[in-house]
């Protein structure tokens, strides 16, 4: 996952809760210049680097 606290400019940490498990969330991590996010803390993303319904939101 990026860090987002090296350079707190150019990056943000957003919370998404989960639409399939109910209370838990994602930290999505967005580029601040492209709009786009970038990385998440959910499994799809650090196993597969596949994008999940959560990093698809911000896109």
């Amino acid at each position: 996952m990026v860090n987002s606290v090296e350079d707190p400019d150019k990056y943000e940490t957003i919370s998404i809760e989960s639409k399939i498990r109910e209370g838990v969330f994602h930290k999505v991590v967005k580029d601040l210049e492209t709009g786009k996010a970038v990385s998440c803390s959910c499994k799809c993303w650090s196993k597969g680097k596949k994008q999940c319904a959560a990093m698809r939101t911000i896109n």
